[in-house]
């Protein structure tokens, strides 16, 4: 007999992480994930697909993003041995699985790739000359100098002294060679085919901090020289060469013009080699594709083109790009979305890994008409678990326009009494979307006897650009009236009680959550999450505010305070009379905590029924990568609270 899924069970939940593909085509390496609850730390294991049989290849306690050399005969990955370790450059040796980490790079690396078969290019934070001998108390009693305003960074702390640099390392001699200009900062590298030339996103503007800017360059790696390939700022999040060895970017080609006007989607663009000519567009301009599943799925080269996630409201499909004629051919969708992918050079074989409502993340084959699952995980515990379907529907707003939603129900092992109590849920950013992926949050909601509804109004990924950007500069409009259309959808259900219904959210979905309940007492309660409230404060306290809020709110400190505060929660805290549970990560530098103390601050002078909770060591990812521990507690206390009230 099934049971409904429990909170605990997250830690004995396992989901596939990277994939990479042996050159010879046959030989898979992907790391296997999940939330351990023995060292309350989030582990990784690698492990080898040969001839459809798995094994384990390292035991230890993380490993991630596998890469071949080009013989095939080691893999590249970022290693932590132990508990509190960052992660490090290693190489793994495929027939005996001895893991050697690269030494030099003990604050961590984020990036390892093949250079050849003796060298490997490392990117990873380094320090400035006069804090390579300091000890931790020293430079935990310097003062922090700042003159730029990107000093710190969501997820990795203090920034403004830990450039990301990128090096050469010989793995015979050890020898470790910088490419790149220590007062710079680098956020992606990649190799040319032939190994002359890396390429790396850097944010090598002066302005670059007000910007959120960055540029592609192409260095030698023998040190001769570089030269820049995008005439103007843009905003890449990747790059790569196309198998013929001609560079590429993923992202947004210029961010020069009129904030309010800017592009949001990320898209393939060729590069000219010599950066004589501006990047030009490939594909479909309507696709975003590399937000898919969090910027998981990095595009792949193959020959004469690029595999690619793209977003279609609910689903993330994977897409081939052309080079030469632009056209993109969709290789497989379905009510599923995916995440890291990898692909043989001429792009017969297509892995992914593939998740469904009912399944976390496994790894599956795309290279037929029907994709078949290579990796399954998790089986044991799914045979034991009722977990719910969701239903796609499409809910008219208020001026007609036809708004996406899941409908997730509770299961039949759950046995609740109808009505029962309902729950609409608002995503992240707004450029995100709730889709067919497993999301414990879903399920576990479901589990405890609540029909949720989790739609993607204006605002959305997945719709394209016009859509996307319709409600930017009057956050709480169109986006508002579609979360309203999606609340009468959900009250008119005859399983929900109209008179139970909370609503809830993270970052954009916690500004949807404060902005619902300063405008209606509709919501029996309401759960604000890492929020944003007040627009006017984050504008100089997160760590994307000069940048970010031009383009949301179409306002800034220095031009339009008054569009600031209109568009902000906190403008109408003092409409608020419905029981409010705050949660907040003190690390959480994208909305700082201070967002949460001052809606906090109001309701709790105004009487109103709030609690707040605040996670100390975590950031903005809290609910997707935090400590497990503090994974399963903030399920306990959004349950306990839902339950209290409604």
């Amino acid at each position: 007999m099934t049971r409904p899924m429990r909170a605990d069970d997250l830690t004995s939940l396992q989901s596939i992480g990277s994939i990479d593909i042996h050159p010879d085509g046959q030989v898979v390496a992907y790391t296997v994930a999940w939330p351990d609850a023995e060292t309350d730390e989030n582990r990784s294991t690698l492990h080898l697909l040969v001839d459809g049989e798995q094994r384990e290849l390292a035991e230890t306690h993380r490993l991630l993003a596998p890469r071949f050399s080009p013989d095939g005969e080691r893999i590249a990955v970022l290693h932590s041995p132990d508990k509190g370790e960052p992660n490090r450059p290693a190489i793994v040796e495929v027939a005996s699985g001895v893991i050697t980490d690269i030494a030099g790079f003990d604050d961590g690396a984020e990036q390892i790739v093949w250079l050849d078969d003796a060298r490997v290019v490392v990117r990873a934070a380094r320090r400035p000359a006069d804090q390579t001998d300091a000890d931790k108390d020293e430079l935990a009693r310097r003062p922090r100098v700042l003159t730029t305003l990107d000093y710190r960074f969501n997820g990795r702390g203090w920034t403004n002294d830990r450039k990301r640099q990128v090096e050469i390392v010989d793995l015979n001699s050890g020898a470790i060679t910088r490419l790149s200009n220590p007062d710079i900062d680098h956020s992606d590298v990649s190799v040319s085919p032939d190994g002359l030339t890396v390429l790396v996103v850097s944010a090598t503007d002066p302005d670059a901090d007000l910007t959120g800017g960055n540029r592609v360059w192409s260095v030698a790696t023998d040190g001769s020289g570089s030269a820049v390939l995008t005439p103007r700022p843009g905003r890449w999040t990747s790059c790569g060469f196309t198998n013929d060895g001609q560079p590429y970017a993923i992202g947004i080609d210029d961010i020069t013009g009129d904030p309010k006007q800017a592009t949001w989607l990320s898209r393939p663009h060729l590069l000219d080699p010599t950066g004589a000519a501006g990047p030009r567009v490939v594909g479909p301009h309507d696709i975003n594709c590399a937000a898919a599943l969090g910027g998981a799925a990095r595009p792949v080269a193959v020959d004469g083109g690029l595999i690619a996630a793209g977003i279609r409201g609910t689903t993330i499909s994977v897409d081939r790009y052309d080079w030469a004629s632009g056209e993109l051919r969709t290789v497989a969708g379905g009510p599923w979305m995916s995440g890291a992918m990898a692909a043989t050079a001429g792009g017969e074989r297509i892995l992914a890994a593939v998740t469904t409502p009912t399944r976390p993340a496994e790894l599956w084959d795309l290279s037929s008409d029907e994709p078949f699952v290579l990796v399954s995980l998790n089986d044991a515990l799914l045979a034991e678990l009722d977990l719910a379907e969701p239903e796609l529907v499409r809910v008219p707003s208020t001026d007609g326009v036809e708004v996406e939603a899941l409908i997730i129900r509770p299961p039949a092992s759950v046995g609740a009494a109808q009505p029962g109590p309902g729950l609409v849920y608002v995503h992240g950013g707004p450029l995100s979307i709730y889709g067919h992926n497993f999301f414990d949050e879903f399920q576990l909601a479901a589990a405890e006897g609540y029909t949720v509804i989790a739609g993607n109004p204006r605002g959305s990924d997945g719709r394209g650009e016009e859509w996307a950007n319709c409600i930017m500069g009057d956050m709480g409009g169109k986006d508002w009236d579609d979360v309203q259309a999606l609340a009468d959808h959900l009250e008119a259900l005859p399983e929900v009680d109209a008179e139970r219904i909370g609503i809830g959210g993270g970052s954009y979905g916690g500004f949807m959550a404060s902005w619902a309940i300063g405008h209606t007492d509709r919501f029996a309660a309401a759960l604000v999450e890492r929020a944003v409230t007040n627009w006017e404060s984050m504008a100089g306290t997160s760590d994307i505010g000069s940048f970010f809020l031009p383009k949301v709110v179409h306002a800034s400190l220095e031009d339009g305070v008054a569009e600031l505060r209109r568009q902000s929660p906190m403008a109408y805290a003092n409409n608020i009379t419905t029981p409010t549970l705050i949660l907040h990560s003190e690390e959480d530098w994208r909305c700082p905590i201070e967002q949460a103390e001052q809606l906090f601050s109001t309701l709790r002078r105004r009487g109103v029924d709030v609690t707040f909770a605040r996670f100390p060591g975590e950031n903005h990812e809290l609910s997707r990568s935090g400590k497990p521990s503090h994974r399963i507690e903030r399920f306990a206390l959004v349950h306990d609270f839902f339950n209290a009230h409604i």
